[in-house]
């Protein structure tokens, strides 16, 4: 069985997953970007004339939804060797008023057996798998062009506006698997049925959200833990009420599990499904839940490169000592040859 995904959100940038929605069907349009790497292809619906296809700025948002894909792909290719070909349905709103920037998330493949097996359709195909819903999209993404955006890759967005870059790599982030699938009163979207990040959800006491062996929500620890912020934002009495404790995210900090965005008060489609925002340690990472103006990272920090391989991604290989010589004997020559471009 299929979820396709809602549309999420974020300023609050959200990634909830619902079965309600689906994907646009009709005359189709495709934009392909990046050829290395993750790729990711855009299914921009039928020409409505607003969102992606504005008369006016349409075809600027598709090319700057191009550059973010081939951007990404650069960047997620310096971390992971991880290749696959993704369909995205893009769709987009224009509301000033709203406090959502963008949103996106994967089409879920539920198995029918009990444990963490609701296949995210992404992740799966990301990481060399089946493509599970075959020619349909695998995932969506929105984007809410009632907010001022930044859209040079070259420069720094100004304190005015939201770098559109950072903001659609972290929906990219959760499309591949950077989301929980629980709900807020902790139900799965179907029996037993657990997303792979849910694996990873533990309390503060290191107390595990789903069972491991019986696949039974902890309805205690889950009531506790999902809303269970305390203390100051960024201040050192700040402790989190839910953490993501898979091991290569510990060992890149410092052996500890990973604080979650776990406010006192449940943030629909925001909660769980982001690094916390009120961790001094966290802040200003790409995974927080909040995107604010100005700049902001366009690269994962190693905490989320441990939590992206603990998803299943593989980290590119290290170069041998003797290849590592090599290319730095090597870098003379490639810093000659590209001062030589730019005084071209």
């Amino acid at each position: 069985m299929f979820y396709p995904t809602e549309k999420p959100n974020r300023i609050a940038r959200l990634v909830r997953l619902a079965v309600s929605s689906g994907f646009i069907a009709g005359s189709l349009a495709f934009a392909t970007a990046a050829q290395a790497g993750i790729t990711f292809e855009f299914d921009y619906g039928v020409d409505n004339g607003s969102g992606f296809w504005d008369a006016t700025e349409g075809a600027t948002r598709r090319a700057a939804m191009d550059t973010a894909s081939s951007a990404f792909s650069s960047m997620f290719g310096s971390h992971f060797s991880n290749t696959a070909t993704i369909l995205l349905s893009a769709t987009a709103t224009n509301d000033a008023n709203s406090s959502n920037l963008a949103s996106a998330g994967s089409s879920l493949f539920s198995t029918g057996t009990a444990g963490f097996t609701l296949n995210d359709v992404v992740r799966v195909k990301a990481l060399g798998g089946a493509d599970l819903n075959g020619a349909a999209a695998d995932g969506s993404v929105d984007v809410n062009f009632g907010q001022p955006w930044h859209y040079d890759l070259n420069s720094q967005a100004p304190n005015t506006k939201y770098d559109f870059y950072s903001t659609i790599y972290h929906e990219f982030t959760h499309a591949l698997g950077f989301s929980s699938t629980i709900a807020q009163d902790g139900s799965p979207l179907d029996t037993k049925q657990w997303g792979t990040f849910d694996q990873f959800l533990v309390d503060k006491n290191g107390n595990r959200v789903v069972d491991a062996n019986t696949f039974e929500l902890n309805q205690g620890v889950w009531d506790a833990a999902s809303v269970g912020s305390t203390g100051t934002a960024l201040a050192a009495d700040h402790v989190a009420g839910m953490y993501f404790d898979g091991s290569f995210a510990k060992a890149a900090n410092g052996g500890n599990a990973v604080e979650l965005y776990s406010p006192a008060i449940w943030n629909g489609g925001s909660s769980i499904s982001h690094t916390d925002d009120d961790s001094a340690n966290l802040y200003g990472t790409m995974m927080t839940a909040m995107g604010p103006t100005g700049p902001w990272p366009r690269d994962y920090s190693a905490i989320e490169v441990g939590m992206m391989r603990d998803l299943g991604y593989t980290v590119v290989a290290v170069p041998e000592p003797e290849t590592y010589a090599m290319l730095l004997a090597g870098l003379g020559l490639i810093g000659f040859i590209a001062r030589r471009r730019r005084a071209a």
